[in-house]
């Protein structure tokens, strides 16, 4: 059942950020930069996917080498189509990635996160190296207070909203607070999708409390402070839908996300195949790096919708949270 593609508003939501040097600005209302020079099929697949995209109302900005998208804009039938902010270079997937972006300021992925930095778009998407859009996010944007690396989550359209997977593949090697946090994480992005009581299940090798490594044992402790926890949940639970979103490290996440797409158990469809870069201080969506122009076309619409349903800001609201109930359950145990 293919997932709903929209995302629920947020009145009060500004999607301000915050650059790495202080500056603090507001973007442009639900604007997106694509990294076009990323992905195997660049710059054409993001070129023809941003061109549709923008004929679906989005307001997207090209990012990449200026004399090569203007070919890819010609080629297209669109000379001039989009707006264009020019990075000399890009990162290629072989490359190490974080030496690479750290080493390149005018990466075409480090620019596009500048421009979030900076106020003046409220999105990046790239379908490059995860590790490279991570490294430029984290270079240029910054961390939500609280979050030592950010997570990634995927939408498994098991229902009409949408299971919300976290992490899906940003950490294999964590900690039990770190699932908690994710919880949290999950909840923001599936209220950003419209559900109002999101369930939060911890993927598991059964439904019982004491199933599992001791990692798992032990985020379960921690995971049953919460309302919204409903539970270990087996992966047969997570594909009928009884909860809205599944926690496990990045290793579990992503073994478990592949399966279940080499099982066809889910057919992902265009609008879901982006995975959300939960934990930035703000919107990055990673594409498939052989995204086709109809998936880039999702994920800018996926990326508008998030900034505009203030994801980022839901996220450090629900973690401000968890941390002021870890300090006063800790300040408890201290007098007791």
């Amino acid at each position: 059942m293919e997932a709903a593609s929209g995302v629920g508003a947020r009145p009060s939501a500004t999607s301000a950020v915050r650059g790495r040097d202080g500056h603090q600005a507001e973007p442009v209302p639900g604007r997106v930069a694509l990294d076009a020079m990323g992905g195997d099929h660049a710059p054409g697949a993001c070129v023809r996917g941003a061109l549709a995209a923008r004929d679906e109302g989005v307001d997207v900005v090209l990012v990449g080498d200026a004399r090569v998208l203007a070919g890819a804009l010609a080629d297209a039938g669109a000379p001039g189509g989009l707006a264009v902010i020019h990075a000399a270079t890009a990162v290629d997937m072989a490359e190490e990635p974080a030496v690479a972006v750290r080493g390149r300021k005018d990466a075409s992925v480090r620019v596009a996160a500048r421009l979030v930095a900076n106020g003046e778009v409220s999105a990046v998407v790239s379908a490059g190296s995860t590790g490279a859009t991570l490294a430029a996010a984290l270079l240029e944007i910054g961390r939500i207070d609280g979050v030592r690396r950010p997570a990634l989550a995927a939408v498994i359209p098991v229902t009409d909203a949408g299971v919300v997977l976290v992490d899906a593949g940003g950490n294999a090697d964590v900690q039990p607070e770190a699932l908690s946090a994710y919880a949290e994480m999950g909840v923001a992005l599936a209220q950003a999708r419209g559900v109002d009581e999101p369930r939060v299940g911890l993927l598991n090798v059964g439904a019982e409390p004491g199933k599992g490594s001791a990692l798992y044992r032990a985020a379960h402790a921690l995971l049953s402070a919460e309302a919204e926890f409903a539970g270990n949940v087996e992966p047969a639970a997570v594909l009928r839908g009884e909860v809205d979103v599944v926690v496990a490290d990045g290793f579990t996440g992503n073994v478990f996300l592949k399966t279940v797409e080499a099982l066809g158990r889910s057919r992902r469809p265009a609008s879901d195949t982006a995975a959300v870069m939960v934990g930035v201080a703000g919107e990055v969506l990673v594409a498939h790096g052989a995204a086709s122009a109809g998936e880039i076309t999702a994920a800018l619409r996926t990326a508008r919708d998030v900034a505009l349903a203030g994801l980022s800001e839901r996220v450090a609201d629900r973690l401000a949270a968890l941390q002021d109930r870890t300090a006063d359950a800790a300040h408890e145990a201290d007098r007791g």
